[in-house]
């Protein structure tokens, strides 16, 4: 599957002019009059055809540059890192060089850096995108520029490449073991993100406690910002606002490592006094002394696959239908969960 870049050829054709003309007026240039009609034209064609200047030495249509673009929201989030780890090990042994970029979940930024590597002409593309993703990614689809989403899907968006871990099931073995546990009294600490796709965690907190006779009015969930203070912050208006709370489930680990942090100032005792479950797996829940029981969502895996549907997708003649790579998660006991 090749991507199909339109050329100052392509244009200059749909606009009935030549390519001089075109290049004057896509580089807005002084140096020659060009009428308004023919600037219009120009510009309309270009926009049909969606032209994208190419701002790298290989422009003949069809070239392969053996360049991936990587777009990941949050670089220093080791869930990420593992991800771009496993693509680079993928795409290093067929002699691509990757390119990777931290949109740190801004969508214009994220819009603004996907514009500038197409003027690269990338082979294709691994992007873990922001709640405007699929705006954002619109035109590389409709150019057919080879591109898998990995981890989060393309909201509204159905006919694209995926590779994501199954978040209710993530959020139901965490809330499972807890009840199994014996537990009732759970706080859920969440990121409201803006994404339908992560909230799936929370639903199945909420699903599995409202199954075990637990009143919706019971359940304590805190959403906040994606950061270790705002886990910080929300666990210690749990500890405040919710003394009989026994659990608390941390949906996404950077928050929970400001959490466990508060829990340390306040002397308090994991698993005796708070039992813990985390869901992803950042080495330091289990590096040292710490054993705290989380959910493995396969990272590098993620990463593995997304690479190697994206070599499919380049290397395939032919149309590859679109493919919707799911994996399980797995809980892994530790000694942060005290049954009651």
């Amino acid at each position: 599957m090749r991507k199909q870049y339109a050329t100052l050829k392509d244009v200059a054709q749909r606009a009935g002019t030549s390519t001089a003309t075109v290049s004057y007026v896509l580089n807005n240039s002084k140096q020659r009059y060009i009428s308004e009609e023919m600037r219009h034209t120009v510009q309309e064609a270009a926009e049909a055809l969606n032209y994208i200047k190419c701002g790298g030495a290989s422009s003949l249509r069809g070239k392969s540059r053996k360049m991936i673009a990587v777009l990941v929201p949050q670089f220093e989030n080791q869930f990420f890192t593992r991800i771009v780890l496993a693509i680079e090990r993928v795409f290093d042994e067929f002699g691509y060089i990757l390119t990777i970029c931290n949109t740190f979940e801004d969508a214009s930024r994220e819009m603004d850096i996907l514009k500038r590597l197409q003027q690269q002409r990338m082979d294709g593309y691994i992007v873990t995108p922001t709640r405007d993703g699929a705006l954002n990614t619109k035109q590389l689809r409709q150019l057919g520029v080879p591109m898998v989403v990995v981890d989060r899907p393309l909201e509204g968006v159905d006919d694209y490449y995926g590779v994501s871990t199954w978040n209710y099931r993530c959020g139901r073995l965490a809330a499972d073991h807890l009840l199994d546990k014996g537990h009732r009294n759970i706080a859920f600490v969440g990121w409201d993100s803006g994404l339908t796709h992560l909230t799936e965690r929370k639903s199945a907190f909420v699903d599995a406690c409202l199954e075990r006779g637990i009143s919706r009015e019971k359940l304590v969930m805190i959403d906040g910002a994606f950061t270790s203070d705002e886990g910080y912050r929300i666990t210690e208006k749990v500890l405040r606002v919710h003394p009989d709370v026994t659990a608390i489930i941390y949906g996404f680990n950077i928050q929970a490592k400001g959490g466990i942090k508060r829990l340390m100032e306040e002397n308090i005792d994991i698993p005796q006094d708070m039992s813990i479950v985390l869901i992803g797996s950042p080495e330091w829940a289990t590096a040292g002394r710490n054993s705290f029981t989380h959910v493995e969502m396969g990272d590098y895996e993620l990463g593995y696959k997304a690479a190697n549907l994206l070599l499919e997708i380049i290397n395939r003649e032919g149309h590859v239908p679109p493919t919707h790579l799911v994996q399980e998660c797995t809980l892994v006991e530790g000694r942060s969960v005290k049954e009651r």
